[in-house]
């Protein structure tokens, strides 16, 4: 059978999007989807499988980048597996806003707390090569994808560390500290769509705030005068956000809205000064 004809046999058979049945195919072929127009060789009832498996799994709700292995952030193509969280495309809101803020020539020092597959680190790490840039995870897996993503890009100004949070950082101190913590509450009904997901990287205790609240006053150790502290949390958390960082005496506070106009980040400066961040 043609791969043309056996693409077409499974868009009719499944409720997938064309792409995500695509993307699947070039994977267990090992190609990308340009050279999926130009296949020409006969499929075997063994690649028949896979491909049918592997559908399978997405009809069941397995993410396609845990089925693939890879998902793409920014513009880096990033190896990910079920140790390390999804990024997700609001998470580039955090890179977008550490290269306005700053130009190519910036040398200064940046923390990513909670690095997954070092999404965050490495996309800045690439458009300002002259930073110093540390990424920590507690999780050693996590630590080794980062590693594997930071080699596979080329890039080398980052050090990868396992750490939790802050503990292996002794009094460095940074420019900027950024960080995607787990801010899930941990009886959240939105869990159950992210089955596959590893638990530890989305939820945290006191109904989601446990982790950006030892953040907030931690940062405070680590941050050079006049840091910037940036946070991603959840859709309904701006507010208590923004009274964790007024009570803990940072200023500047302001809270940034993602692609679908949803509260997703907050920064805020260690001390008082008027900057302008717009």
């Amino acid at each position: 059978m043609s791969i043309k004809s056996f693409q077409q046999e499974l868009y009719h058979q499944h409720s997938l999007d064309k792409r995500e049945v695509d993307l699947i195919i070039c994977h267990v072929l090992g190609i990308n989807t340009a050279g999926l127009f130009i296949y020409e060789k006969p499929i075997s009832e063994t690649i028949k499988k896979s491909i049918k498996e592997l559908i399978q799994d997405r009809t069941d709700g397995k993410p396609l980048a845990y089925i693939t292995g890879h998902k793409h952030f920014w513009t880096l193509d990033l190896k990910v597996n079920q140790h390390t969280l999804i990024p997700r495309p609001e998470t580039e809101l955090i890179v977008e806003l550490i290269l306005k803020w700053t130009d190519d020539n910036y040398s200064g020092s940046l923390l990513d707390l909670g690095t997954g597959s070092g999404a965050i680190a490495l996309s800045v790490a690439k458009h300002r090569p002259k930073s110093a840039i540390i990424a920590v995870d507690f999780s050693a897996e996590c630590v080794e994808i980062a590693q594997f993503n930071q080699q596979n890009n080329a890039i080398k100004n980052v050090s990868i560390l396992q750490s939790d949070w802050f503990s292996q950082l002794d009094n460095k101190k940074f420019d900027y500290i950024l960080s995607n913590p787990p801010y899930i509450a941990e009886n959240d009904p939105h869990l159950s769509a992210l089955t596959y997901e590893p638990i530890y990287a989305l939820t945290a205790k006191k109904k989601g705030y446990a982790d950006l609240e030892h953040i907030i006053k931690t940062s405070k150790k680590h941050l050079n005068l006049y840091g910037i502290l940036v946070l991603e949390h959840g859709y309904n958390q701006s507010e208590t956000v923004q009274k964790l960082l007024n009570e803990n005496n940072y200023s500047e506070i302001k809270t940034h809205l993602d692609f679908a106009n949803i509260p997703r980040i907050t920064t805020a400066q260690l001390q008082n000064i008027a900057i302008d961040k717009e």
